[in-house]
Protein backbone atom coordinates (compact mmCIF):
# COMPACT_ATOMS: atom_id res chain seq x y z
CA UNK A 1 0.00 0.00 0.00
CA UNK A 2 2.82 2.39 0.91
CA UNK A 3 4.56 1.66 -2.39
CA UNK A 4 1.32 2.39 -4.23
CA UNK A 5 0.93 5.73 -2.45
CA UNK A 6 4.52 6.68 -3.23
CA UNK A 7 4.13 5.86 -6.90
CA UNK A 8 0.86 7.82 -7.02
CA UNK A 9 2.49 10.80 -5.31
CA UNK A 10 5.44 10.71 -7.69
CA UNK A 11 3.09 10.55 -10.68
CA UNK A 12 1.05 13.53 -9.41
CA UNK A 13 4.25 15.47 -8.78
CA UNK A 14 5.47 14.87 -12.32
CA UNK A 15 2.11 15.98 -13.74
CA UNK A 16 2.19 19.08 -11.57
CA UNK A 17 5.70 19.95 -12.73
CA UNK A 18 4.80 19.65 -16.38
CA UNK A 19 1.55 21.53 -15.74
CA UNK A 20 3.51 24.45 -14.30
CA UNK A 21 5.97 24.23 -17.16
CA UNK A 22 3.12 24.31 -19.66
CA UNK A 23 1.70 27.40 -17.97
CA UNK A 24 5.07 29.10 -18.20
CA UNK A 25 5.29 28.28 -21.88
CA UNK A 26 1.78 29.66 -22.39
CA UNK A 27 2.90 33.01 -21.00
CA UNK A 28 5.85 32.97 -23.35
CA UNK A 29 3.54 32.28 -26.28
CA UNK A 30 1.39 35.24 -25.33
CA UNK A 31 4.37 37.50 -25.96
CA UNK A 32 4.64 36.22 -29.54
CA UNK A 33 2.49 37.93 -32.18
CA UNK A 34 2.22 37.37 -35.92
CA UNK A 35 1.63 40.58 -37.89
CA UNK A 36 1.02 41.10 -41.59
CA UNK A 37 4.06 41.75 -43.77
CA UNK A 38 2.93 44.94 -45.52
CA UNK A 39 5.30 44.74 -48.49
CA UNK A 40 6.71 41.20 -48.90
CA UNK A 41 9.12 40.36 -51.72
CA UNK A 42 7.70 37.62 -53.96
CA UNK A 43 10.11 35.16 -55.57
CA UNK A 44 9.41 32.49 -58.23
CA UNK A 45 7.27 29.54 -57.15
CA UNK A 46 8.21 26.02 -58.30
CA UNK A 47 5.78 23.19 -59.01
CA UNK A 48 5.62 19.60 -60.18
CA UNK A 49 2.64 17.76 -61.65
CA UNK A 50 1.41 14.56 -63.23
CA UNK A 51 -1.55 13.82 -65.44
CA UNK A 52 -3.06 11.96 -68.38
CA UNK A 53 -2.26 12.86 -71.99
CA UNK A 54 -4.81 12.29 -74.77
CA UNK A 55 -4.34 12.56 -78.51
CA UNK A 56 -6.80 14.30 -80.86
CA UNK A 57 -5.55 13.74 -84.41
CA UNK A 58 -6.42 11.59 -87.39
CA UNK A 59 -6.01 8.55 -85.16
CA UNK A 60 -7.99 8.15 -81.96
CA UNK A 61 -7.88 5.85 -79.00
CA UNK A 62 -11.16 4.05 -78.48
CA UNK A 63 -11.32 5.59 -74.98
CA UNK A 64 -10.85 9.37 -74.82
CA UNK A 65 -11.82 10.17 -71.23
CA UNK A 66 -9.77 12.98 -69.60
CA UNK A 67 -9.15 10.59 -66.72
CA UNK A 68 -7.61 7.99 -69.03
CA UNK A 69 -4.60 8.11 -71.30
CA UNK A 70 -0.83 8.08 -71.01
CA UNK A 71 1.10 9.49 -68.10
CA UNK A 72 2.88 12.78 -68.68
CA UNK A 73 4.76 14.98 -66.24
CA UNK A 74 5.03 18.71 -65.85
CA UNK A 75 7.54 20.97 -64.09
CA UNK A 76 6.55 24.58 -63.61
CA UNK A 77 7.89 27.88 -62.29
CA UNK A 78 5.78 31.03 -62.02
CA UNK A 79 6.08 34.59 -60.75
CA UNK A 80 3.85 37.68 -60.66
CA UNK A 81 4.19 40.04 -63.61
CA UNK A 82 2.16 43.05 -62.44
CA UNK A 83 2.36 45.39 -59.47
CA UNK A 84 -1.01 44.37 -58.06
CA UNK A 85 -0.21 40.65 -58.37
CA UNK A 86 -3.23 39.74 -60.48
CA UNK A 87 -1.31 37.99 -63.28
CA UNK A 88 1.36 35.32 -63.24
CA UNK A 89 3.95 34.33 -65.80
CA UNK A 90 4.58 30.56 -66.10
CA UNK A 91 7.58 28.77 -67.51
CA UNK A 92 7.09 25.03 -67.80
CA UNK A 93 8.09 21.79 -69.45
CA UNK A 94 5.73 18.93 -70.31
CA UNK A 95 7.21 15.54 -71.11
CA UNK A 96 6.72 11.81 -71.30
CA UNK A 97 9.37 9.39 -70.09
CA UNK A 98 11.47 8.27 -73.11
CA UNK A 99 11.51 4.60 -73.93
CA UNK A 100 8.74 3.64 -71.55
CA UNK A 101 5.66 2.02 -72.98
CA UNK A 102 3.75 3.12 -69.92
CA UNK A 103 4.59 6.81 -70.35
CA UNK A 104 5.15 7.47 -74.02
CA UNK A 105 2.01 8.66 -75.76
CA UNK A 106 0.46 5.59 -77.34
CA UNK A 107 -2.47 5.71 -79.78
CA UNK A 108 -4.18 2.43 -80.71
CA UNK A 109 -7.05 2.85 -83.14
CA UNK A 110 -9.12 -0.36 -83.28
CA UNK A 111 -11.90 -0.78 -85.85
CA UNK A 112 -13.41 -4.26 -86.00
CA UNK A 113 -15.56 -3.57 -89.08
CA UNK A 114 -12.84 -1.92 -91.19
CA UNK A 115 -9.52 -3.73 -90.79
CA UNK A 116 -7.65 -1.17 -92.87
CA UNK A 117 -8.42 1.51 -90.27
CA UNK A 118 -6.52 -0.23 -87.49
CA UNK A 119 -3.24 1.40 -86.61
CA UNK A 120 -0.83 1.65 -83.66
CA UNK A 121 1.60 4.51 -83.03
CA UNK A 122 3.69 5.76 -80.15
CA UNK A 123 5.74 8.90 -79.62
CA UNK A 124 7.78 10.61 -76.93
CA UNK A 125 6.80 14.21 -76.37
CA UNK A 126 8.84 17.07 -74.94
CA UNK A 127 7.44 20.58 -74.68
CA UNK A 128 8.85 23.87 -73.39
CA UNK A 129 6.44 26.73 -72.99
CA UNK A 130 5.36 29.95 -71.32
CA UNK A 131 1.92 31.31 -70.56
CA UNK A 132 0.11 34.14 -68.83
CA UNK A 133 -1.99 32.98 -65.88
CA UNK A 134 -5.04 34.81 -64.47
CA UNK A 135 -6.84 33.66 -61.32
CA UNK A 136 -9.69 36.22 -61.11
CA UNK A 137 -8.04 38.06 -58.24
CA UNK A 138 -10.09 41.14 -59.12
CA UNK A 139 -13.29 39.38 -58.04
CA UNK A 140 -12.29 36.77 -55.46
CA UNK A 141 -11.16 37.70 -51.92
CA UNK A 142 -7.47 37.17 -51.24
CA UNK A 143 -8.25 34.93 -48.27
CA UNK A 144 -10.30 32.53 -50.40
CA UNK A 145 -8.89 28.98 -50.35
CA UNK A 146 -10.23 28.09 -53.82
CA UNK A 147 -9.50 30.14 -56.91
CA UNK A 148 -10.33 29.33 -60.57
CA UNK A 149 -7.78 30.19 -63.24
CA UNK A 150 -7.27 30.41 -66.99
CA UNK A 151 -4.06 30.74 -68.98
CA UNK A 152 -2.92 31.21 -72.55
CA UNK A 153 0.57 30.70 -73.89
CA UNK A 154 2.98 29.45 -76.51
CA UNK A 155 5.11 26.32 -76.51
CA UNK A 156 7.65 24.38 -78.55
CA UNK A 157 7.02 20.61 -78.87
CA UNK A 158 9.13 17.79 -80.27
CA UNK A 159 7.92 14.31 -81.25
CA UNK A 160 9.35 11.11 -82.82
CA UNK A 161 6.40 9.01 -83.91
CA UNK A 162 6.86 5.29 -84.56
CA UNK A 163 4.44 2.54 -85.58
CA UNK A 164 4.02 -1.06 -84.46
CA UNK A 165 3.72 -2.96 -87.77
CA UNK A 166 5.58 -6.22 -86.99
CA UNK A 167 6.29 -8.62 -84.18
CA UNK A 168 9.08 -11.15 -83.73
CA UNK A 169 7.62 -13.31 -86.54
CA UNK A 170 7.17 -10.53 -89.06
CA UNK A 171 4.24 -8.35 -90.13
CA UNK A 172 0.76 -8.89 -88.67
CA UNK A 173 -2.62 -8.17 -90.26
CA UNK A 174 -6.10 -7.21 -89.05
CA UNK A 175 -8.99 -9.40 -90.29
CA UNK A 176 -12.70 -8.53 -90.51
CA UNK A 177 -13.54 -11.06 -87.82
CA UNK A 178 -11.59 -8.85 -85.39
CA UNK A 179 -8.57 -11.13 -85.12
CA UNK A 180 -4.91 -10.35 -85.78
CA UNK A 181 -3.06 -12.92 -87.89
CA UNK A 182 0.34 -13.46 -89.49
CA UNK A 183 -0.99 -13.36 -93.10
CA UNK A 184 -3.36 -11.06 -95.01
CA UNK A 185 -7.02 -12.12 -95.05
CA UNK A 186 -6.82 -12.60 -98.84
CA UNK A 187 -4.09 -15.22 -98.50
CA UNK A 188 -5.59 -18.63 -99.37
CA UNK A 189 -3.34 -20.33 -96.85
CA UNK A 190 -5.16 -18.62 -94.02
CA UNK A 191 -3.25 -17.32 -91.08
CA UNK A 192 -2.33 -18.03 -87.49
CA UNK A 193 -3.44 -15.86 -84.64
CA UNK A 194 -0.74 -13.52 -83.36
CA UNK A 195 -0.41 -10.61 -80.96
CA UNK A 196 1.37 -7.29 -81.43
CA UNK A 197 4.53 -7.16 -79.34
CA UNK A 198 4.23 -3.47 -78.35
CA UNK A 199 7.64 -2.81 -79.86
CA UNK A 200 7.14 0.32 -81.96
CA UNK A 201 9.92 -0.35 -84.38
CA UNK A 202 9.00 1.57 -87.53
CA UNK A 203 9.95 5.25 -87.84
CA UNK A 204 7.05 6.66 -89.82
CA UNK A 205 8.94 9.59 -91.35
CA UNK A 206 11.55 7.28 -92.91
CA UNK A 207 9.16 4.42 -93.74
CA UNK A 208 7.48 3.75 -97.11
CA UNK A 209 4.20 4.88 -95.50
CA UNK A 210 5.44 8.47 -95.74
CA UNK A 211 5.17 10.10 -99.14
CA UNK A 212 5.44 13.69 -97.89
CA UNK A 213 9.20 13.92 -97.57
CA UNK A 214 11.29 14.73 -94.53
CA UNK A 215 8.93 16.81 -92.41
CA UNK A 216 9.94 18.48 -89.14
CA UNK A 217 9.59 16.54 -85.93
CA UNK A 218 8.83 19.67 -83.95
CA UNK A 219 6.09 22.26 -83.91
CA UNK A 220 4.81 25.38 -82.21
CA UNK A 221 1.63 25.08 -80.17
CA UNK A 222 -0.82 27.24 -78.25
CA UNK A 223 -1.82 25.78 -74.85
CA UNK A 224 -5.07 26.87 -73.21
CA UNK A 225 -5.47 25.97 -69.52
CA UNK A 226 -8.50 26.08 -67.21
CA UNK A 227 -8.75 24.79 -63.67
CA UNK A 228 -8.97 25.55 -59.98
CA UNK A 229 -6.25 26.20 -57.43
CA UNK A 230 -6.47 25.31 -53.74
CA UNK A 231 -4.25 27.13 -51.24
CA UNK A 232 -3.12 24.52 -48.76
CA UNK A 233 -1.03 27.07 -46.85
CA UNK A 234 0.76 30.37 -47.40
CA UNK A 235 3.53 28.55 -49.22
CA UNK A 236 1.81 25.51 -50.74
CA UNK A 237 -0.98 25.18 -53.30
CA UNK A 238 -2.54 22.45 -55.43
CA UNK A 239 -3.86 22.89 -58.97
CA UNK A 240 -6.42 20.73 -60.76
CA UNK A 241 -6.50 21.64 -64.41
CA UNK A 242 -7.03 20.70 -68.02
CA UNK A 243 -5.00 22.07 -70.89
CA UNK A 244 -5.71 21.80 -74.59
CA UNK A 245 -2.67 22.10 -76.87
CA UNK A 246 -3.31 23.29 -80.43
CA UNK A 247 -0.29 22.05 -82.42
CA UNK A 248 0.56 23.73 -85.70
CA UNK A 249 1.40 20.44 -87.39
CA UNK A 250 -0.45 17.53 -89.00
CA UNK A 251 2.48 15.10 -88.91
CA UNK A 252 2.42 13.65 -85.41
CA UNK A 253 0.45 10.62 -86.69
CA UNK A 254 1.97 10.89 -90.20
CA UNK A 255 -1.50 11.20 -91.75
CA UNK A 256 -2.08 14.24 -93.94
CA UNK A 257 -4.33 15.02 -96.92
CA UNK A 258 -1.46 14.04 -99.21
CA UNK A 259 -0.23 11.20 -97.05
CA UNK A 260 -3.13 8.86 -96.10
CA UNK A 261 -2.46 5.46 -94.56
CA UNK A 262 -4.55 2.71 -96.12
CA UNK A 263 -8.20 3.39 -95.26
CA UNK A 264 -7.47 6.23 -92.84
CA UNK A 265 -8.09 9.66 -94.27
CA UNK A 266 -7.15 13.04 -92.88
CA UNK A 267 -9.83 14.27 -90.49
CA UNK A 268 -8.10 17.19 -88.73
CA UNK A 269 -5.93 20.02 -89.90
CA UNK A 270 -3.91 19.87 -86.68
CA UNK A 271 -2.89 17.02 -84.40
CA UNK A 272 -3.83 18.32 -80.98
CA UNK A 273 -3.30 17.13 -77.41
CA UNK A 274 -5.32 17.19 -74.21
CA UNK A 275 -3.74 17.03 -70.77
CA UNK A 276 -5.62 16.68 -67.48
CA UNK A 277 -3.35 17.10 -64.47
CA UNK A 278 -2.80 17.76 -60.80
CA UNK A 279 0.22 19.74 -59.65
CA UNK A 280 1.76 20.79 -56.35
CA UNK A 281 3.42 24.22 -56.02
CA UNK A 282 5.89 25.41 -53.39
CA UNK A 283 6.79 29.02 -52.56
CA UNK A 284 10.24 28.37 -51.10
CA UNK A 285 11.94 31.73 -51.47
CA UNK A 286 9.41 34.58 -51.01
CA UNK A 287 9.21 36.70 -47.89
CA UNK A 288 6.64 35.40 -45.39
CA UNK A 289 3.19 37.00 -45.50
CA UNK A 290 3.34 37.40 -41.73
CA UNK A 291 6.23 38.40 -39.47
CA UNK A 292 6.62 36.98 -35.98
CA UNK A 293 7.35 39.58 -33.29
CA UNK A 294 8.66 38.74 -29.83
CA UNK A 295 7.29 41.43 -27.53
CA UNK A 296 8.97 42.48 -24.31
CA UNK A 297 5.62 43.49 -22.79
CA UNK A 298 2.21 41.98 -23.23
CA UNK A 299 -0.52 44.22 -24.58
CA UNK A 300 -3.94 43.33 -23.21
CA UNK A 301 -7.18 44.50 -24.78
CA UNK A 302 -9.60 46.64 -22.74
CA UNK A 303 -6.99 47.24 -20.06
CA UNK A 304 -6.35 50.64 -18.42
CA UNK A 305 -2.58 51.05 -18.62
CA UNK A 306 -2.76 54.19 -16.47
CA UNK A 307 -3.22 51.82 -13.53
CA UNK A 308 0.29 50.46 -14.01
CA UNK A 309 1.90 53.62 -15.39
CA UNK A 310 5.13 54.82 -13.77
CA UNK A 311 5.85 58.29 -15.09
CA UNK A 312 8.94 58.96 -12.97
CA UNK A 313 10.30 55.42 -13.29
CA UNK A 314 10.78 54.91 -9.56
CA UNK A 315 9.20 51.44 -9.56
CA UNK A 316 5.96 52.56 -7.89
CA UNK A 317 2.82 52.65 -10.05
CA UNK A 318 1.39 56.13 -10.48
CA UNK A 319 -1.87 55.10 -8.86
CA UNK A 320 0.03 54.45 -5.59
CA UNK A 321 2.79 57.04 -6.01
CA UNK A 322 2.47 59.92 -3.49
CA UNK A 323 5.43 61.75 -5.08
CA UNK A 324 4.79 61.56 -8.82
CA UNK A 325 7.77 63.52 -10.17
CA UNK A 326 10.72 62.03 -8.34
CA UNK A 327 13.97 62.62 -10.30
CA UNK A 328 15.43 59.59 -12.05
CA UNK A 329 17.77 57.48 -9.94
CA UNK A 330 16.59 58.74 -6.54
CA UNK A 331 15.79 55.94 -4.10
CA UNK A 332 12.20 55.98 -2.84
CA UNK A 333 10.11 54.26 -0.22
CA UNK A 334 7.05 52.08 -0.88
CA UNK A 335 4.92 55.21 -1.31
CA UNK A 336 7.16 56.47 -4.11
CA UNK A 337 8.62 59.35 -2.07
CA UNK A 338 12.36 60.05 -1.61
CA UNK A 339 13.77 59.05 1.75
CA UNK A 340 13.90 61.77 4.47
CA UNK A 341 16.08 60.36 7.23
CA UNK A 342 15.74 63.24 9.69
CA UNK A 343 12.07 63.92 8.93
CA UNK A 344 12.61 67.63 8.32
CA UNK A 345 10.51 67.66 5.14
CA UNK A 346 13.56 67.95 2.84
CA UNK A 347 14.37 64.65 1.03
CA UNK A 348 17.84 63.22 1.55
CA UNK A 349 18.95 63.84 -2.04
CA UNK A 350 18.38 67.60 -1.48
CA UNK A 351 19.21 67.74 2.24
CA UNK A 352 22.52 69.45 3.03
CA UNK A 353 22.19 68.56 6.73
CA UNK A 354 21.03 64.95 6.89
CA UNK A 355 20.68 64.72 10.68
CA UNK A 356 18.80 67.85 11.72
CA UNK A 357 17.51 67.63 15.34
CA UNK A 358 13.87 66.64 15.65
CA UNK A 359 11.52 69.64 15.65
CA UNK A 360 14.15 72.06 14.34
CA UNK A 361 13.15 74.70 11.82
CA UNK A 362 15.09 74.27 8.55
CA UNK A 363 15.48 76.13 5.31
CA UNK A 364 14.82 74.75 1.85
CA UNK A 365 18.18 72.96 1.86
CA UNK A 366 17.33 71.14 5.10
CA UNK A 367 19.78 73.19 7.16
CA UNK A 368 18.67 74.16 10.68
CA UNK A 369 17.78 77.85 11.18
CA UNK A 370 18.95 79.43 14.46
CA UNK A 371 16.17 80.88 16.62
CA UNK A 372 17.57 84.37 16.15
CA UNK A 373 17.08 84.16 12.41
CA UNK A 374 13.69 82.42 12.42
CA UNK A 375 11.61 85.58 12.26
CA UNK A 376 13.78 87.01 9.48
CA UNK A 377 13.56 83.84 7.40
CA UNK A 378 9.79 83.58 7.78
CA UNK A 379 9.39 87.21 6.73
CA UNK A 380 11.37 86.48 3.55
CA UNK A 381 9.56 83.41 2.36
CA UNK A 382 6.38 81.49 3.10
CA UNK A 383 6.52 78.21 4.92
CA UNK A 384 5.05 74.93 3.64
CA UNK A 385 1.89 73.98 5.48
CA UNK A 386 3.55 71.02 7.13
CA UNK A 387 6.01 73.42 8.86
CA UNK A 388 3.46 75.95 10.17
CA UNK A 389 2.97 74.17 13.46
CA UNK A 390 6.70 74.00 14.15
CA UNK A 391 7.05 77.66 13.25
CA UNK A 392 4.24 78.79 15.54
CA UNK A 393 5.58 76.71 18.37
CA UNK A 394 9.04 78.20 17.88
CA UNK A 395 7.69 81.71 17.85
CA UNK A 396 5.70 80.99 20.96
CA UNK A 397 8.83 79.70 22.66
CA UNK A 398 10.65 82.88 21.66
CA UNK A 399 8.06 84.93 23.61
CA UNK A 400 8.12 85.71 27.30
CA UNK A 401 7.95 82.09 28.22
CA UNK A 402 4.29 82.12 29.19
CA UNK A 403 1.10 84.13 29.00
CA UNK A 404 1.40 87.81 29.62
CA UNK A 405 -0.65 89.56 32.30
CA UNK A 406 -2.09 92.07 29.80
CA UNK A 407 -3.47 91.09 26.42
CA UNK A 408 -3.96 93.23 23.35
CA UNK A 409 -7.61 93.42 22.44
CA UNK A 410 -8.56 90.96 19.72
CA UNK A 411 -9.74 92.63 16.47
CA UNK A 412 -13.43 92.07 15.73
CA UNK A 413 -12.80 89.82 12.70
CA UNK A 414 -10.64 87.48 14.83
CA UNK A 415 -12.88 87.33 17.91
CA UNK A 416 -14.72 84.26 16.55
CA UNK A 417 -11.38 82.43 16.65
CA UNK A 418 -11.18 82.83 20.44
CA UNK A 419 -12.94 79.54 21.12
CA UNK A 420 -12.53 79.56 24.92
CA UNK A 421 -13.55 83.29 25.20
CA UNK A 422 -10.56 84.22 27.39
CA UNK A 423 -9.71 87.30 25.28
CA UNK A 424 -6.43 85.67 24.14
CA UNK A 425 -5.73 83.78 20.89
CA UNK A 426 -3.78 80.73 21.95
CA UNK A 427 -1.39 78.71 19.83
CA UNK A 428 -3.95 75.93 19.30
CA UNK A 429 -6.66 78.43 18.30
CA UNK A 430 -4.40 80.10 15.71
CA UNK A 431 -3.29 76.69 14.39
CA UNK A 432 -6.93 75.59 13.96
CA UNK A 433 -7.74 78.82 12.10
CA UNK A 434 -4.86 78.18 9.70
CA UNK A 435 -5.96 74.54 9.18
CA UNK A 436 -9.53 75.67 8.44
CA UNK A 437 -8.18 78.17 5.91
CA UNK A 438 -6.22 75.50 4.03
CA UNK A 439 -9.22 73.14 4.18
CA UNK A 440 -11.46 75.84 2.66
CA UNK A 441 -13.61 75.91 5.78
CA UNK A 442 -12.84 79.55 6.70
CA UNK A 443 -13.94 82.90 5.29
CA UNK A 444 -10.56 84.47 6.06
CA UNK A 445 -8.43 85.70 3.20
CA UNK A 446 -4.71 85.25 2.66
CA UNK A 447 -4.07 88.77 3.93
CA UNK A 448 -6.16 87.95 7.01
CA UNK A 449 -3.94 84.95 7.73
CA UNK A 450 -0.79 87.11 7.56
CA UNK A 451 -2.49 89.69 9.80
CA UNK A 452 -3.52 86.94 12.24
CA UNK A 453 0.07 85.73 12.35
CA UNK A 454 1.34 89.25 13.19
CA UNK A 455 -1.37 89.76 15.83
CA UNK A 456 -0.59 86.42 17.51
CA UNK A 457 3.02 87.45 18.14
CA UNK A 458 2.11 90.99 19.13
CA UNK A 459 -0.42 90.16 21.83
Amino acid sequence: MKIYLRITGLFIGILGFYGLKAQELDWEKMLIEDVENVNPVYMPVVGIGVGYLNYFGDLRNNATSPLMGNLAFRANMHAFIDQHKHFKFNLYTLFTLPGSNGSSMTVIQRDYQHPDRNFRIQTDLLSFGANAHYDFDHFIPKKSLFRPFVSLGLEFTTFNTKANLTNTNGPFYYWTDGTIRNRPQADERGGDLVQPDNDYETDLRSSPLNTSGQYNKYTLAVPIDVGIEYNVSNRTSVRLGYSYHINFTDYIDNITPTNPILGITNRNRFDNLGYSYISLHFDLFSDPKTIRINRLLLELENFDYDLIGDEDGDGVFDINDRCLHTPRGVEVDTAGCPFDTDGDGVPDYLDKQLYTPEGAVVDRDGVEIPDSLALQVIAQEALPRNQVEAFLQTMNDLGSGGRRGHYTEIPDKFKKLDLDGDGYLSFDEVLKAIDDFFDFESDLTTDDIYELNDFFFSQ
